[in-house]
């Protein structure tokens, strides 16, 4: 995946929620499919969920008016991490006026993001993973993340035996 100059809105695809589906903590409906931005960090590619009616911080919260009253945004602790092409679906399209405001602060959010998970990666490192992290999907892919930091070349193979 190269890096996209724009954000990139897509669906995940059946692959992946089959792949991944002994995962509790990645967001998944019958029959409603969750949009994604696409994001590479760290040597890998991640796909944050976009979800109305957050209730916590670990988040890019929209700031339009009927978005705040949803509390729509980008959830960061349901990210997760696609290492094959074929986890990728369709490409998707969001509201007009998410679209326009995640264009514009698109550098802030991937900004944001990426401290999320080098906060996500050094909570990982301790004895006892923080309680505002235990309920994230990125816990699943804990040697993935901890290899990604010492510039592990076996990361992409550390993701289907999860953690």
């Amino acid at each position: 995946m190269n890096k996209p100059r724009t954000p990139q809105v897509w669906l995940l695809s059946p692959f992946f929620y089959e792949r991944y589906s002994d995962n509790r903590e990645i967001l998944s409906k019958q029959n409603r499919p969750y949009l994604v931005l696409l994001v590479e960090y760290r040597g890998l590619n991640f796909a944050i969920p976009f979800r109305s009616n957050i209730q916590h911080s670990h988040a890019y919260k929209f700031q339009g008016e009927s978005s705040r009253k949803r509390s729509s945004g980008l959830d960061f602790s349901k990210s997760v991490i696609i290492f094959n092409e074929d986890e990728i679906g369709m490409p998707a399209h969001i509201d007009s006026k998410e679209h326009t405001e995640l264009t514009k602060r698109y550098n802030f959010i991937v900004e944001k993001f990426q401290k999320y998970i080098d906060d996500f990666i050094e909570g990982l490192k301790q004895e006892t993973l923080q309680p505002k992290f235990n309920f994230s999907s990125l816990t699943y892919y804990k040697a993935v993340l901890i290899s990604a930091t010492m510039g592990g070349k076996n990361a992409l193979t550390d993701c289907s035996e999860g953690s």
